[in-house]
């Protein structure tokens, strides 16, 4: 009888992620749980304890490639306020400034370091979506050269485990720079005074009917969501060839979510009030071991240092780029450049690293804590969204320009 069945994978896939919540507390959020738990699982499956398909074991796997992306997106989506979209303009294009200070990087520095060929490849990647990814891939396959198309997609399983602890610390950063000059205290009284009119409104934004007293319960909330993201994908599979795939299911889910909410069809944070939040992000959570899982030691080994190379270079560019930009746009360097790392950690990265620098910074008051998440957390998500797109763009001009 073998000992990895359902019940004890998912114990020690929970148990990866209690370690690394210790570790994100002690250190007050300088260490990010994420990183601290796909560093455990690496260091298990290469020596052999685990096996490097614990995920599809534990039944996670499934559900993270049936219903659990869509409907996180759909949640998170609901959140996004179109007053505050507008609002976000600085962080679209902090993101696009972002990339363009990875094809700097890489077309001058990386192609003298390590090659024209992997360094331009890797601008897809490093801009942070996996169809960049297979963009820059396709184009190494058509000119036989395997070689890069291992490298480019090492590269983006590595930029997560670099954009993790750098995007913690700049967000880290940010938070104790708005508690110092009184900016957090500010958006707190703000928010506090706003709190009565919020709760009215909550009680009413979610459109009624007269039969909703016999409707209304976990599963009608459920219900909502289902059917919110089965639209959104059925358009964006229609819109992805027609867009050659910059409007994809992915980016339908998000603008559909926001849609629904703004329009009272769908509760804000649907997946909180059907009390399912919980199990569903806990699947979300173990896509980010899975994604370690098909890299051999051998393969990681080879490529690893260049790759680790070229993406610590191309951070350098980001992080400058972004910082400059701030200045321009006056908002805190620390922010941008954290928002700047959504290319690196993608989705669910980019929510789970401000969710888990906000609460290891234990000596929040709850209200610190509620305000740093309303101006941290959509922001980021919203980052990873304007990143993919951007890299995508930026990997079709690249793969002219590779061989």
């Amino acid at each position: 009888m073998s000992f990895w069945v359902v019940s004890t994978a998912m114990a020690v896939i929970a148990l990866f992620f209690v370690i690394g919540n210790a570790v994100s507390v002690k250190t007050k959020g300088y260490i990010n749980s994420v990183l601290v738990a796909v560093i455990v699982f690496l260091a298990l499956m290469y020596s052999g304890i685990v096996p490097p398909d614990i995920t599809a074991t534990a039944g996670l796997t499934g559900m993270v490639g049936t219903f659990v992306i869509p409907f996180c997106i759909v949640d998170v989506a609901s959140t996004l306020k179109l007053k505050e979209l507008t609002s976000e303009w600085k962080t679209a294009l902090v993101i696009v400034v972002a990339t363009l200070g990875i094809a700097v990087i890489c077309a001058t520095v990386c192609v003298a370091a390590i090659g024209r060929a992997r360094a331009v490849g890797a601008i897809g990647p490093l801009g942070g979506a996996l169809l960049a990814t297979t963009i820059s891939q396709q184009m190494a396959a058509a000119m036989n050269a395997p070689d890069v198309a291992v490298f480019v997609m090492i590269v983006l399983v590595l930029q997560m485990l670099i954009g993790l602890p750098i995007a913690s610390i700049c967000l880290k950063q940010y938070i104790k720079a708005i508690r110092a000059n009184g900016e957090l205290a500010s958006h707190c009284e703000q928010l506090a005074a706003k709190a009565p009119a919020a709760a009215a409104a909550a009680q009413t934004e979610v459109k009624r009917s007269a039969f909703s007293r016999y409707v209304e319960s976990d599963y009608w909330v459920f219900f909502k969501v289902a059917v919110v993201a089965s639209i959104a994908y059925f358009v964006g599979t229609w819109l992805a060839p027609v867009t050659k795939n910059i409007i994809n299911a992915t980016l339908c889910y998000l603008i559909f979510g926001v849609v629904a909410a703004e329009l009272g069809l769908l509760e804000r944070s649907p997946l909180a009030k059907a009390r399912s939040q919980g199990i569903i992000y806990f699947a979300l959570f173990s896509l980010l071991l899975s994604t370690f899982a098909s890299v051999t030691l051998d393969v990681m080994m080879s490529q690893i240092l260049p790759a680790v190379a070229i993406i610590l270079m191309a951070a350098v560019g980001m992080l400058v780029f972004s910082a400059l930009l701030a200045k321009v746009l006056k908002i805190s360097p620390w922010l941008a450049m954290g928002i700047s790392m959504c290319c690196y950690i993608g989705y669910p990265g980019s929510q789970i690293v401000a969710e888990e620098v906000i609460r290891g910074t234990t000596d929040l008051t709850e209200e610190e804590n509620k305000t740093c998440t309303q101006m941290i957390v959509p922001r980021m998500v919203l980052g990873y969204f304007v990143a993919a797109i951007t890299s995508i763009l930026a990997a079709s001009v690249a793969v002219g320009f590779m061989f």
